[in-house]
């Protein structure tokens, strides 16, 4: 007959218990070895580990740059200066705006680069002109000679505004009209409402407007001009 096996067991003699304590020691330290792999591994210590992702940047939220136009926006700064018929004054140095602030000008070229007329940063010229216009046509290569001359008051700045822009009439575009012609300074181009002209009270073409380092309209011109004339006038408008 067979029987059912006792559940007592008989105890264990004492060299499998000594080989039993090793066993679990041995263990023991497998365990703790890995445990110290996995930590170095992971990074998790005090010193994160270092980031594989490239660093980047937040680029700047300033206004975005105009596109290429024949007519760039302008924000005007300042009171306009009022419109005068020279063909009344007895001398240019009559002109009421004489001694008036001179509008800042905020705005941009024809390829969309920022140009800023600030009378603070004196002393100034502009010079507005139209691609249309026979006098600005015949103008340009005086002041063109003039410039080359040496004529040219120091530290003066000399500002293009392309203005009275229409398509259906000669040269347009303008930009390509100034490039031909080789103007030898920045232009702004105006916009299609001409506000840069009405905030200089412009009467007619070229009109020249000088500004003093104070940042004051020193006296305005319309129409042609020769070189010598206009050497004449900057000395007595920025002398005075």
């Amino acid at each position: 007959m067979n029987r059912r096996p006792s559940s007592a067991a008989a105890p264990p003699s004492p060299a499998r218990r000594g080989r039993s304590w090793w066993l679990w020691i041995g263990l023991a330290a497998v365990v703790a070895v890995a445990a110290v792999v996995a930590v170095v591994l992971s990074g998790t210590d005090s010193t994160p580990a270092p980031s594989t992702q490239p660093a980047t940047s937040t680029p700047g939220s300033g206004p975005a740059r105009p596109a290429a136009a024949e007519n760039q926006a302008v924000a005007v700064t300042g009171t306009a200066l009022a419109t005068v018929d020279f063909d009344k004054l007895a001398s240019v140095f009559d002109d009421p705006a004489i001694g008036k602030p001179a509008p800042k000008l905020v705005g941009a070229s024809f390829d969309g680069s920022p140009i800023v007329v600030d009378p603070a940063k004196g002393p100034m010229m502009l010079v507005f002109l139209a691609h249309w216009c026979p006098h600005c046509n015949r103008e340009i290569p005086v002041l063109e000679q003039w410039k080359s001359a040496g004529l040219m008051p120091a530290g003066l700045q000399v500002i293009g505004v392309s203005t009275a822009v229409a398509s259906d009439r000669p040269n347009y575009p303008p930009s390509k009209w100034i490039q031909d012609t080789s103007f030898p300074w920045p232009v702004m181009a105006d916009s299609a409402k001409q506000d840069a002209a009405a905030a200089y009270g412009l009467p007619g073409f070229p009109f020249l407007v000088v500004v003093g380092p104070d940042g004051l309209v020193k006296v305005r011109h319309s129409g042609e001009i020769s070189a010598a004339d206009l050497t004449a006038l900057l000395n007595r408008a920025l002398s005075a």
